[in-house]
């Protein structure tokens, strides 16, 4: 269900690269977002747990758009952390 939830809002993480992409045409790796899920589904935090972009404003961008979704209610109530890679590369560059 949660990789659902990224899946739908991939759309935002690419614009985040590609923005950045502009400027630094040789810009790949991996940012991995570490996420704290509520009972709600809302999420509390998000931190980049590690990144290879070598891109602060690629990593902010990636956690501040992953704080702003909502994901299905954990079953049980309670909280749930994940951490996601975020895979950047160029496309057929």
């Amino acid at each position: 269900l949660i990789r659902k939830v990224i899946h739908a809002n991939r759309g935002q993480i690419r614009y985040c690269y590609e923005s950045q992409l502009n400027r630094f045409p040789k810009l790949e790796g991996k940012v991995a977002i570490k996420f704290v899920i509520t009972g709600s589904g809302s999420v509390a935090t998000s931190s980049v747990a590690q990144s290879t972009v070598n891109n602060a404003e690629l990593e902010t961008c990636v956690a501040g758009r992953v704080k702003t979704w909502i994901f299905p209610k954990p079953k049980g109530g309670g909280v749930v952390v994940v951490t996601y890679p975020f895979i950047f590369k160029q496309s057929g560059g």
